[in-house]
């Protein structure tokens, strides 16, 4: 092989290797605290080892979001929305699928006395991403710790109450399906405590309820 050959060989493979580093992409979405999508909200990927080392995308209607292009390894993730305090994660990306990524933001309380500490977006977010990976019960200790830590911060009830749904549907023994929905019901009953008002956690209490008196005993 002469040396012009071999060198366009070469050429040629690290443009596929650069190519195939960089055809990852990332998907999600961007809610507030009671589950209500956010629109416009700009998601910013940044990671100093890429080319381009910084990838924005906006949230639609939807309040979901994409980005591609993006090479694979860990990125960190930052989401801002007006009215909203910025949430911050990283997160690894990867070429073979990537799990959706939601984001939860609080809305900024502004300087009002006993306001949410400026660190709950990144427990937030830590916890949504340990929920989607199906990581169940470690993101349902991290709802409780966070609750524990903000009790003003009752939708987070709902969270926790999904959390436990999903595991009851993955679960066989009716008895133990049962004592995880009961425990959603619960959760839903902390929420409401919070905010009487809470249309979703009344439509999600009364179909759990539903789903448990369903099950034979």
């Amino acid at each position: 092989m002469t040396r012009p050959l071999t060198l366009m060989v070469i050429a040629t493979l690290l443009l596929a290797a650069t190519a195939s580093a960089q055809s990852a992409r990332a998907t999600g979405s961007v809610r507030d605290t009671d589950g209500k999508p956010i629109k416009g909200a700009t998601i910013r990927a940044t990671n100093p080892d890429a080319i381009p080392s910084q990838i924005v995308s906006t949230s639609d209607d939807k309040g979901r979001w994409a980005m591609i292009g993006l090479r694979t390894g860990t990125w960190t993730f930052v989401v801002e929305a007006p009215g909203f305090v910025t949430a911050e994660a990283p997160a690894p990306v990867r070429v073979a699928g990537t799990a959706p990524m939601t984001f939860t933001l609080a809305r900024d309380p502004g300087p009002i006395p006993g306001a949410l500490p400026t660190n709950i977006q990144a427990q937030l977010t830590a916890a949504n991403m340990m929920r989607d990976q199906g990581r169940l019960d470690q993101a349902i200790t991290a709802y409780r710790e966070i609750r524990t830590k903000n009790p003003k911060l009752t939708a987070v009830n709902i969270v926790i109450a999904d959390a436990y749904r999903k595991k009851a549907a993955q679960e066989n023994d009716p008895v133990v399906r049962r004592g995880l929905l009961e425990l959603a019901i619960e959760s839903y009953g902390e929420a409401l405590k919070g905010d009487a008002d809470n249309s979703r956690a009344k439509t999600e209490l009364a179909s759990t309820r539903a789903e448990a008196a369903a099950i034979p005993r």
